[in-house]
């Protein structure tokens, strides 16, 4: 059984990141945005809007556990969700030939 006594000596987490920032829209035709920052260094943002379908693009931000930083960007509309990155793997090319007609 734990006391009350022991539950007070934890305290919070470490490397506790507060929020700096948090903003957020949206409307009846579809159109939305929203931006969040922490004290660490995340940061989160995405912009959308209705066009025949839905169309999204934003990002995010973070240090990886290994200190490495972080920056991913995407677009997600009608040619589907597309990221971009330096920490993203790209794949090799594919060998082509074309054959028949």
């Amino acid at each position: 059984m734990i006391t009350a006594d022991q539950r007070a000596s934890y305290g919070p987490p470490p490397n506790t990141a507060t929020i700096l920032q948090d903003k957020r829209t949206r409307n009846g035709y579809g159109e939305y945005s929203f931006q969040y920052e922490t004290s660490d260094g995340t940061a989160r943002q995405e912009s959308g809007s209705q066009n025949d379908g839905q169309v999204s693009q934003g990002g995010w931000r973070y240090t990886s556990p290994e200190g490495q930083h972080v920056d991913i960007t995407f677009l997600a509309d009608h040619g589907g969700y597309q990221p971009r990155g330096d920490v993203l793997p790209i794949a090799p090319a594919l060998p082509y030939q074309r054959s028949g007609n």
